[in-house]
């Protein structure tokens, strides 16, 4: 009988430590991951250029703004790491994106055709 016991608690803890995770356990393991846009990478908030180097446009000399971070459209100033206003004008922040940028150069594009 003892025998018997101890060959179902081998097999039990065997096969629960080879089990899948249940749904739960791999929501509770999942990390949040963010995008992270080249942090080496500054873009211009009036032509859209992207550089490797920080400091004002060439062309513009605006203030460049770092790629993943937001920016307030208006006043063409960078506004921070969050989403939110603007605090010198109150306008909307929108996040600088090598998307953003992508899509104001094929706008830009289209308006010179």
């Amino acid at each position: 009988m003892k025998k018997i016991v101890l060959l179902l608690a081998i097999l039990f803890i065997g096969a629960n430590s080879f089990a899948q995770t249940g749904v739960a356990d791999s929501a509770a393991h999942k990390v949040k991951t963010k995008q992270v846009q080249n942090p080496a990478a500054w873009a211009c908030p009036t032509c859209f250029k992207i550089t490797k180097a920080g400091g004002n446009c060439a062309d513009d000399k605006t203030a460049l703004v770092q790629l993943g971070t937001y920016y307030c459209a208006h006043c063409v100033k960078a506004a921070g790491n969050k989403p939110g206003k603007c605090a010198d004008c109150g306008g909307a922040t929108t996040q600088m994106t090598r998307k953003l940028c992508a899509q104001h150069a094929a706008a830009s594009v289209k308006k010179a055709a």
